[in-house]
């Protein structure tokens, strides 16, 4: 039911991107033939009728809320939604981990976390991880900009 549920919310977000952008597809994907739209459109529909009516409401409610979004904001989730429907079984669990341990900390200790993670992006700029920017802290907010880390020779 939760794989149902995010591929919805990844499709209801692409259909919104791409409504918005007047494109078919992402431009990394490759044009769908006529063929291939009509098996997708009926297997929408038969997923859709499969799904209980509770699911039917939260997936409208998701898909009015990200079409009410700014584009770049709405590009954002769905970059994210992607990303995470591309990531192995492994990576997910290691991701559900981190969130269960990050939602077990203390508030003092999740902003000691961010402190010591804000250093350590200043101390090894090289390895700066590819998902973003770090997380804001309570005194900084996201949009921000964030330090530039220290250039190295």
């Amino acid at each position: 039911m939760k794989r149902v549920l995010l591929t919805g919310l990844a499709i209801l977000a692409a259909v919104g991107v791409r409504a918005e952008t007047g494109t078919n597809l992402p431009p990394h994907r490759p044009a769908l033939t006529d063929a291939q739209k009509a098996e997708l459109v009926q297997r929408a529909d038969e997923t859709w009728s499969q799904l209980p009516p509770d699911a039917k409401i939260r997936l409208l409610h998701l898909h009015k809320a990200l079409t009410g979004l700014p584009p770049e904001e709405r590009q954002f989730v769905h970059e994210r939604i992607e990303r995470y429907l591309n990531m192995t079984p492994e990576d997910r669990e290691r991701i559900k981990k981190n969130n269960e341990r990050w939602h077990a900390m203390s508030p003092e200790e999740r902003d000691r976390a961010r402190e010591q993670f804000q250093q350590w992006r200043i101390d090894h700029p090289s390895e700066l991880p590819a998902a973003g920017p770090a997380p804001a802290t309570n005194q900084q907010s996201a949009t921000q900009p964030q330090p530039k880390p220290q250039e190295t020779k």
